[in-house]
């Protein structure tokens, strides 16, 4: 299991559009949306679980700084972007469209285990599992972040400036670097020896 990091905050000014266009979106959240007051933002949250590539082509890999990693690696890449801000003409912020995703997925098996056998299905349901506590993690996380956003981009007094876009960019790392960690501590819950060993037991090797 192998996480990184991307962030990014893009300010469009007056009219937004998207910048992953061409990405397809698991699903979107709820607007997040203050009704009691006109002057509130809107945040629309996009969540990408991405697509993963299969690699079956190399016998050693790296995989966190373990060679061959049991014969099995999933890479994901985490990210987080505000790729619309949309304006009012005074000013103000009137839309923030949040995307948060995995990008980069990559499922290597080593090639030493050979297609339809007992040990590479177990490799790749086992890898599964990990991509599907990626997933888990990011939809947990989406909301938190997106509340935590929206609470400091309603504070802000016009006209929008560097400075405060940058307190955006400092949420979403702070916010991206929590869920990371937390993605680390369970992903590594299933890499133990006895899960290893498991994997082997299942097909008498």
């Amino acid at each position: 299991m192998k996480t990184k990091l991307f962030f990014c905050v893009l300010l469009w000014g007056i009219f937004a559009f998207p910048v992953f266009a061409a990405q397809k979106f698991s699903r979107e959240l709820p607007t997040i949306y203050d009704s009691d007051s006109a002057n509130k933002p809107e945040m629309i949250v996009l969540i990408d679980e991405g697509k993963p590539k299969y690699i079956h082509s190399n016998k050693k890999f790296d995989c966190s700084g373990t060679s061959n990693h049991a014969g099995g690696c999933t890479r994901v890449v985490f990210y987080a972007t505000i790729n619309g801000l949309i304006l009012t003409q005074d000013g103000r912020i009137k839309t923030v469209k949040l995307q948060i995703g995995l990008k980069n997925i990559e499922i290597e098996i080593s090639s030493e285990l050979q297609k339809g056998s007992c040990l590479f299905d177990a490799v790749l349901k086992h890898e599964l599992t990990h991509l599907a506590l990626h997933r888990k993690i990011l939809n947990r996380y989406a909301p938190e972040i997106a509340k935590a956003v929206l609470a400091v981009v309603e504070n802000f007094s016009i006209p929008l400036t560097q400075g405060q876009v940058n307190k955006i960019d400092r949420v979403l790392n702070d916010f991206v670097n929590r869920m990371m960690n937390d993605d680390k501590k369970q992903n590594n819950l299933m890499d133990t020896r006895e899960a290893y060993l498991h994997l082997q037991n299942q097909c008498g090797e």
